[in-house]
């Protein structure tokens, strides 16, 4: 299979042999199925939104049967993070950080904010080889307690 990639300039067509790649698609899978089970428990959104991502990607109405297998049996014990982010390593930074909005898509699908959750998105991120400023619109941020005081009554009603 061919992937046309547009011209080279010089009125030249680019295309990339995706044959003499591997296909790093179940990788993905299992890497945002580990997300799922990031608070170790799988709600059903989360399952869901794996699945419907990677339909997305493929641009397919319904998943493979050996990807659909792969998602539904997925055994987050025997997942090996640092094994998988190792295919993601040579990567360029924008493809690394939309691998991490993946993530952070899967993680949102519960509708909980969690922090296991929070810290395998910097995990994740971290292997990848970002900088920590490189997702930070994606993690939370804990803002310490402070007390208001005086202020708190000029805030509520104005001076």
């Amino acid at each position: 299979m061919l992937l046309h990639m547009g011209t080279d300039g010089t009125g030249g067509r680019l295309t990339v042999a995706l044959k003499d790649r591997p296909d790093r698609l179940p990788l993905v899978a299992d890497l945002l199925m580990d997300a799922a089970y990031a608070d170790d428990r799988l709600e059903g959104e989360e399952k869901s939104a794996v699945k419907r991502m990677l339909r997305e990607i493929l641009e397919v109405p319904s998943l493979p049967i050996d990807l659909d297998f792969r998602v539904d049996e997925f055994d987050p014990k025997a997942f090996d993070r640092d094994r998988v982010l190792a295919a993601f390593a040579a990567d360029p930074k924008p493809l690394k950080q939309r691998l991490l909005e993946l993530v952070a898509a899967v993680h949102a699908a519960d509708g909980e904010i969690d922090f296991a959750e929070d810290a395998q998105l910097r995990e994740v991120g971290a292997g990848l080889g970002l900088a920590p400023e490189d997702f930070q619109d994606l993690v939370v941020e804990v803002v310490e307690e402070i007390d208001l005081g005086e202020d708190l009554g000029r805030l509520r009603y104005g001076e």
